[in-house]
């Protein structure tokens, strides 16, 4: 007797089809932060059930993109300058472990691989190709969390990036120039390629902390809302 396909397994199929529809209309500005995502609406338009609708929007709410309001109301969550820096010093802090670790466990061929990545990067940026050297920078981030080998890192850090990527869009945080994107960029890759554990890990840090401070530079100007106390270690550094 021939067995049959398992429903359930094609309702997970359509909780992330639907996950990924409603991602990529918030990651494509289409659904701006504050956006309210209705399930009857949303169920209608991708022909799915309501319940799937509602799975789809508790693993984006998971990502960090969406978030749901009194119980029963679901929205694209908020972007602000407060939550890029939040999710700059976290991943400063995953970075710098992932880096760490990158530079003391990575195979040759991993490595390999991160200068391809760079050089990828390199190149974009010298042509002056900004959206093309800014995912390239992601993807060099990518490759060296993935090296460390670490696997709730990595799950981590891929949230968080997610997240960084929306309120980069939704704030307009456009990246440094291109100049100081390949130097960063080049020493932090050859400090994990020599295998420099130390240096790795604060060079990561440091990358990180440059965009802080261009985050609290632009709250200075737009007042919107990052900790006090935070201001005044600018202020006091």
């Amino acid at each position: 007797m021939a067995s049959l396909t398992s429903l359930k397994t094609q309702e997970r199929l359509l909780d992330r089809q639907a996950a990924n529809s409603i991602r990529q209309q918030i990651v494509n500005r289409t659904m701006p932060p504050g956006h309210r995502l209705l399930e009857a609406v949303l169920a209608s338009e991708l022909e799915v059930s309501r319940g799937t609708i509602r799975s789809a929007l508790m693993q984006l709410s998971n990502e960090g993109l969406v978030r749901q309001v009194a119980f029963t109301k679901w929205e694209v969550a908020p972007a602000s300058i407060s939550e890029a820096w939040e999710l700059y010093t976290l991943r400063a802090a995953l970075e710098g472990l992932a880096a760490s670790l990158a530079a003391e466990y990575a195979s040759d061929a991993e490595r390999e691989t991160l200068m391809t990545v760079f050089r990828e990067l390199e190149a974009a940026a010298k042509a002056g190709q900004r959206e093309a050297a800014a995912d390239a920078d992601f993807k060099l981030h990518k490759t060296m969390v993935t090296m460390s080998g670490h696997k709730r890192l990595i799950r981590e850090h891929e949230r968080i990036i997610l997240q960084v990527r929306f309120q980069m869009t939704h704030i307009g945080f456009a990246p440094r120039d291109t100049k100081d994107l390949i130097a960063d960029h080049r020493l932090l890759t050859e400090a994990v390629v020599n295998g420099d554990a130390e240096r790795a890990e604060q060079l990561a840090r440091s990358h990180n902390d440059a965009e802080v401070k261009r985050l609290l530079a632009a709250n200075a100007r737009q007042a919107d809302g990052v900790p006090h106390q935070h201001k005044r270690e600018k202020d006091n550094g």
